[in-house]
């Protein structure tokens, strides 16, 4: 079983790298910078934290503050959870009875 699980681990792992590597080779970016949507100057927006004014709603799920990012969010703290509950679970198991 643990053969299996690795050779699939494996595999999953080879098919991602392949087609990566061929979309990156394949493609070489020769379009123009986008330019910026933003109601500051950008060079008031350059920082470590970001301020008011120097970002933009998102149009799609997967960008920055979309819908997909909240439930990747989501899914992380259900794993978590789970994880949790396992060890709680099997730590009231390996307790002795008193």
């Amino acid at each position: 079983m643990k053969r299996i699980a690795l050779l699939a681990i494996l595999v999953a792992t080879l098919i991602t790298f392949q087609t990566s590597a061929v979309a990156n080779a394949t493609s070489p970016d020769t379009s123009t910078p986008a330019a910026y949507d933003l109601e500051n100057e950008p060079s008031e927006c350059i920082g470590f934290l970001p301020k008011p004014g120097c970002g933009k709603e998102p149009q799609d799920a997967g960008e920055r503050g979309g819908s997909l990012q909240y439930l990747v969010f989501a899914i992380m703290i259900a794993g978590l959870t789970i994880v949790g509950i396992g060890i709680t679970r099997s730590v009231k198991k390996g307790r002795p009875k008193s």
